[in-house]
This record gives C-alpha cells, structure tokens and sequence, in this order.
C-alpha cells in the first residue's frame, strides 16, 4: 500500500502536530492571476439555470469575481463586471432593456458585450457612449443551463458537445446544487473517490439500522442497550460489508481527455459482473453511473448511461457549487438504489448530520481548504493522486504559454466520454485472488471494447467524431 505519513506514530501526540501547514496556493487559489484561477479560465463553466434568469439581473460570484448575469428584451443572456464603470454602483440592481442592462444611479446603460449604450446623464456630444465598454465575458446558452467563459479572448475554446447529452431515449434536465462551504478541489477530488461512494454512502443503510438502538434519538434507551444491541449488530455489519468490498476491483487511469475510474464487482447469480465506469474532464466534469437497482443487476445489460454530468464551479476559494445535467428515460423517473441524504444541512439537526453524514460534511469539515501537508494518502487515494496531477499539468502547461488538457480535444463536434455501467456473464475464477484479477481485467476490457465503438478504432484512446 503506498502511504505518505505526516504525522508522529506515537499514542497522545497531538502537541507535536498542532500547528497547522498552508494550503497549496498554486492548487487552490482560483482567483485573477493565480496558477490554478489562470488554468480554470481557459474552459466554460455553467453558472445559472436559464429558467431562473428572467426580468431582473442575478449578482454572481464565479472565481472569485463579483459578476452580474442579465438576459435582455433579445433573449440574449450578458455576464458583466458587477460595478458600473461610471461610479461604481452595483448593476445587480439595474433594469434589463431590450438592447442591455440600465444601471440605476446615473442611467448609463451596457449591451451584453459590455459596449456603453447609453449614457443619458452626459451631453449630447460626449463621446463615452459608443466607445468605452465595460468587463464582459462571452456567454452560452445549452439545454437550460447559462455557461461563462473568462478568460483570454482570443484563446476561447469551442463550447464542449459531449456525447452524453444527447442520449437515445433520455431526456436531459439541467440542476444547480447547494452551496458548499469547501474549496473547488476537494469537492472535484470527490468525485473521483469511488471508495466513498462505499463507505459514506452505502453505509447509509448500516447508519439507518442503528438508529433504532440509540438513546439520542430514543430516550427510553440506554447506552448498555447500545453497546450490547446496537454497536454489536453494527459492527458485524462493518465487517460483512468490508469483506464484501474487498472483492471488487477498483482502478483509475489516465485518457486523453482525462481519467476514469472503473469499478468491477461480482453481481447477481455470482456469474455476472457488474462494471461503472466514471469520467473525470479536466478541469472540473464528472460523469458518474448511476447505481444499479438489484433487479438490474441480477440480469445482462448492454450498457448503461451516466446519471450525471457534472460542472464544480469555484465560487472563491472557500465555496463551490455544482451545475450540471441529469439523464432520465424518457418512459420512467430512473431511480437509483441509493438516494443520497447529506448534500447540504438544510432541513437536518446537527445531531441528524452527526448520525447521518453524507458529501456536505465530509467536504465541508476537511477545512474550507484542505491542508495536503496533512494528509496520510493511501492506495484509496488513486484518483485523487491522479487528478491533482492532471491539475498541476494543466497549470504548468499555462505557464509554459501551452493549451492545457481538454481545451482543444473539447470542441468542436460531439465529444465521446465512457462513463457508463454494464453487467455481463463471466464465470467466477477458481480462488478469490484469481477472481479479484479476473475482476481487473474484465474492468479493462470493458473500458477498451467501449472506447473502440465510440470511436470507430481500437486503440482505446478518447477523442471526438
């Protein structure tokens, strides 16, 4: 197991590692002029519903600058620095018009290009109108979500078609997530963390059966009942459903759009293999698979889309939220087995959260930033190793002056990505270890046969029609 320890290995050591390390600037900090804020800019990013975004302006934080997004009388939908340029009064109170949004202190009014329309406070013969323009970014417009790109003008990429979005027999809705309270890189380390849909989420059904034995949420119960009933049943459903972890076959690898994750594991009769592959795209999509239902698994299946396309967009560098799309048959609602509790705090006590904690408390808590220098990674890490070496590439490829991963291979024409699950029949190995590497390999096979059909060539390697 690789390990890269930081701490003393002695019992009560907490004196000796009570000062807490820096976080890693160059990987965490997304605003102007900063490596990783530098190496985000060169992509687009969702930031709003296009149904939520109607007669009145929306102020907005992306990458730590403060923005204002306005659709005009046109249908056209402008993203602007969020101070007026004349006296700097915010233009989130302004009026949308049918050519640009009206500032409300003096009247001057900006196209969505940022051209100065009107400037109704001067006299006639002043020039500002017409030749100054306030900050704009160019924006886009896809299936109801409101996309942004910031950065240089004349390196703006293709907006990204994946192939996902338009999957026969689905039908496509866009979503905006909670506000979470971390930093972009964590929550995208998240996503490419399958080991945590395990233990965090899974565990929600082992976290729900213990409920009935605790005396915080029952007060005729004691904590002998806990101990003798409770943590007994619990802990020898921890060791059954880590057993049964340690059978599947996890690995991560690299693409030429990004990475993947594959996860193998025995389903069904015992002969069956279940296989989920996930996308990651730099620098900040996930495509995940969704969880199969048991009737599911217990049968071949072709193939499988994502539930999910997914955008974390840094806010700052304390906050990120998620945009994205879900994929729904068109003749069902497509349920997964396992519906997610803790993607935000509301609605839940903190002792709700304590005793059922999901992806908003694991992020949250890990520090606003996550302090690397802290860390003790283990071979779980896999992904996580990967994508912050994908990130460092991308940021070292901007310095050098170079296109950094995904912006040219992103657009234009259909992207094809891998994220799917699929069940088929492979007779069980004769030991456990043979069957863990028979896992492996069906993981990779599948991963290869696909990219080959998607892209008319066998040498498995990502790229577009």
């Amino acid at each position: 197991m690789v390990s890269t320890e930081t701490r003393p290995l002695t019992a009560y050591s907490a004196y000796y590692h009570s000062e807490v390390p820096e976080p890693d600037a160059e990987l965490t900090q997304v605003g102007p002029g900063t490596p990783a804020g530098a190496y985000l800019r060169r992509y687009w990013h969702p930031i709003g519903l296009s149904a939520e975004l109607k007669d009145v302006p929306q102020a907005i934080m992306v990458l730590g600058e403060e923005l204002v997004m306005f659709r005009d009388g046109h249908g056209q939908v402008g993203v602007l620095e969020r101070h007026c340029s004349h006296r700097g009064a915010s233009l989130e109170y302004g009026t949308c018009e049918m050519n640009g949004l009206r500032c409300c202190y003096h009247g001057w009014m900006y196209g969505v290009d940022g051209r100065v329309l009107d400037t109704p406070g001067e006299p006639p013969e002043s020039t500002i109108q017409g030749r100054l323009y306030h900050g704009a970014y160019p924006t886009h417009e896809h299936k109801g979500l409101i996309f942004v790109y910031m950065g240089p003008p004349e390196k703006r990429p293709e907006f990204p078609l994946l192939d996902a979005f338009e999957t026969p027999g689905y039908r496509t809705v866009a979503e905006k997530q909670n506000l979470t309270p971390c930093n972009w890189l964590q929550s995208c380390e998240n996503n490419t963390d399958p080991v945590h849909l395990f233990y965090l989420h899974h565990f929600e059904e082992l976290r729900a059966k213990l409920d009935k034995h605790r005396p915080s949420i029952d007060p005729n119960l004691t904590m002998e009942d806990f101990v003798s009933k409770g943590m007994a049943e619990w802990e020898q459903n921890v060791t059954e459903a880590r057993a049964t972890f340690r059978k599947t076959s996890i690995e991560w690898a690299e693409t030429e759009l990004g990475m993947v994750w594959i996860w193998a594991r025995r389903a069904g009769t015992g002969d069956l293999v279940w296989v989920r592959i996930a996308d990651y795209l730099p620098p900040n999509i996930d495509q995940i698979p969704r969880s199969l239902p048991l009737s599911e698994e217990a049968r071949e299946l072709a193939s499988d889309p994502p539930r999910t396309t997914t955008w974390t967009v840094p806010v700052d560098d304390h906050n990120v939220q998620g945009f994205g799309y879900q994929y729904f048959r068109e003749d069902s609602i497509r349920p997964s087995r396992y519906q997610f509790t803790g993607t935000s705090i509301e609605g839940r006590t903190y002792e709700e959260r304590q005793r059922q904690p999901g992806d908003y408390e694991a992020l949250a808590t890990q520090r606003t930033v996550a302090v690397h220098a802290l860390e003790n990674l283990g071979w779980s890490d896999g992904g996580v190793r990967k994508f912050r070496k994908l990130v460092k590439e991308g940021i070292d490829a901007i310095k050098r002056g170079d296109d950094p991963k995904g912006v040219n291979l992103i657009g234009p024409g259909t992207v094809t990505t891998t994220a799917h699950s699929t069940v088929i029949r492979v007779p069980q190995a004769a030991t456990p270890e043979e069957d863990k590497t028979l896992l492996r390999d069906t993981g990779r096979r599948v991963l290869a046969e696909w990219q080959a059909k998607q892209n008319g060539h066998s040498n498995g390697v990502n790229g577009k029609h």
